[in-house]
């Protein structure tokens, strides 16, 4: 009897830990997905998402997607370093943390000229 509960036991737990990692996997896929025009000259700058949401930039060539530190490098299209375009799309994980995050493409006068930027807030939207 005793080995028997002991069996029962295990298996249980084994049934448990699988439920668990597919429930996991389930959430991960489900994820909410939001796709952006990344393009010259963009009018709508700003977004509020969940954490885990995916943000689809979506371009071909000649941009990059850069995440600047403050509201003030944001507005001035300042504090970055990485100037060098590449291919899209750019598929990017939000930060689990709530809070607002700056990105704009780097690439020439894309930022101040083109208004190639947007703010992503995260958190109850």
């Amino acid at each position: 009897v005793q080995i028997a509960n002991s069996v029962l036991k295990s298996n249980i737990m084994k049934c448990f830990t699988a439920l668990i990692f597919a429930a996991a996997c389930l959430s991960l896929s489900q994820a909410e997905t939001v796709d952006i025009d990344w393009i010259y000259g963009m009018t709508e700058n700003e977004i509020c998402v969940a954490p885990g949401t995916i943000i689809n930039f979506v371009w071909e060539k000649d941009h990059n997607v850069v995440e600047v530190a403050s509201q003030g490098d944001f507005d001035d299209c300042t504090g970055f370093t990485d100037t060098e375009a590449y291919e899209g799309p750019l598929a990017w994980p939000v930060p689990e943390a709530e809070g607002t995050y700056f990105i704009i493409c780097g690439v020439r006068t894309h930022c101040s000229t083109g208004n190639q930027k947007l703010a992503v807030t995260v958190g109850t939207c």
